[in-house]
C-alpha cells in the first residue's frame, strides 16, 4: 500500500480529527475507524486498480438506501489508492457471537429471515453476493442484521467477472455449483445454500457437510444429505434450501423466505 495513512498532509486532507482503531489488514484492503467532526466512519485504503474493489463499491452504490448494506459516502483517488469513508457500523461480525443463537430455532430463522430481506433487492437486480458467512454479517445492537463483502459478488448478466481458475468462495460455506465452477448454475439459489449453512452453523455449532475441503468435497459428491436437528421447522427449511441439486431448492425468493415459517 502506498499511502501514507497517518500522515498529517493525509489526514487534513480527508478532515480527519483522529484516528481511533486500526483494523486487521484484509487482503491488500487497510480499515481504520477515524473521528471526523464528532462522527464515527470506517476509513478503507486500497488498490485503485482492484476489480473487487470497484465491484463490491458499486453494489453499495447501487443499493445505497438499503439499510442492511453498507452506505459509502465518499471515495477518492489519492495517488495509486482509492480512499472510501463509509459509515461506522456498530455491533460484532456474527462469528463472534454465533453462541448466542446456538439452539434457538426461532432466533436463527428471523436472523436469515433479516438477511434474506436485505438481500431481496439485490436478488430481484440479478445480482448475487457468492460468500455468505458469519464473518460478512454485523449484527448491530438492535439484533438487525448488515450484509458486507460484496468483493466477489456478480452481476448474473456479466460473463466477464470471476477470472478462470480463482477460486471464489469460502469452502465451508459455499455451494456445490461454487465447487464445480458451474457459473451457468450461479444464482440467488446460490446464495440461498449458502444461508441455509449459515443456519445449520449457528444452530449446531457444526458445518453440515463438513469441517475439511476434502470433507465437504466427498459429501458433495454423495448422496442428498437429510437433515434432522431436533426442531421441525428448522428441518423444513433446511431439507429445502441445502439441496445439493440447484433444481430442487427454492424457485423463488417468496417460496426461500415462506420455507423459514416466520
Amino acid at each position: 500500500m502506498r499511502t501514507t495513512i497517518l500522515s498529517k498532509e493525509f489526514l487534513s486532507s480527508f478532515g480527519i480529527n483522529r484516528v481511533i482503531e486500526e483494523k486487521p489488514k484484509s487482503g491488500q484492503k487497510m480499515v481504520y475507524i477515524v473521528e471526523i467532526d464528532d462522527t464515527i466512519y470506517a476509513l478503507k485504503i486500497m488498490s485503485a486498480a482492484d476489480e473487487r474493489i470497484k465491484r463490491e463499491l458499486d453494489i453499495y452504490e447501487r443499493f445505497k438506501d438499503n439499510k442492511g448494506i453498507p452506505n459509502v459516502l465518499k471515495k477518492e483517488q489519492y495517488g495509486e489508492d482509492l480512499v472510501v469513508l463509509e459509515e461506522f457500523i456498530e455491533g460484532n461480525d456474527l462469528s463472534k457471537i454465533k453462541s448466542l443463537y446456538r439452539g434457538d430455532s426461532l432466533k436463527v430463522r428471523k436472523l436469515i429471515a433479516d438477511i434474506a430481506h436485505i438481500l431481496t433487492p439485490v436478488w430481484e437486480s440479478m445480482c448475487i453476493h457468492r460468500d455468505l458467512k458469519p464473518q460478512n454479517i454485523i449484527i448491530k445492537p438492535d439484533g438487525k442484521p448488515v450484509v458486507l463483502d460484496f468483493g466477489i459478488a456478480r452481476d448474473l448478466e456479466d460473463e466477464t467477472i470471476t477470472p478462470t481458475g480463482f477460486q471464489p468462495f469460502t469452502w465451508t460455506f459455499a455451494s456445490p455449483e461454487q465447487f464445480a465452477f458451474r457459473k451457468d448454475l450461479i444464482s440467488y439459489r446460490t446464495d440461498f445454500f449458502c444461508l441455509g449453512i449459515i443456519a445449520y452453523h449457528l444452530y449446531t455449532g457444526d458445518y453440515p457437510f463438513g469441517r475439511s475441503q476434502s470433507e465437504v468435497l466427498r459429501t458433495f459428491s454423495g448422496t442428498q444429505v437429510v437433515f434432522d436437528v431436533s426442531d421441525d421447522l428448522m428441518n423444513k427449511f433446511l431439507n429445502s434450501s441445502l439441496k445439493l441439486n440447484v433444481a430442487e431448492r427454492p424457485r423463488t425468493i417468496d417460496q426461500f423466505i415462506n420455507a423459514l415459517s416466520i
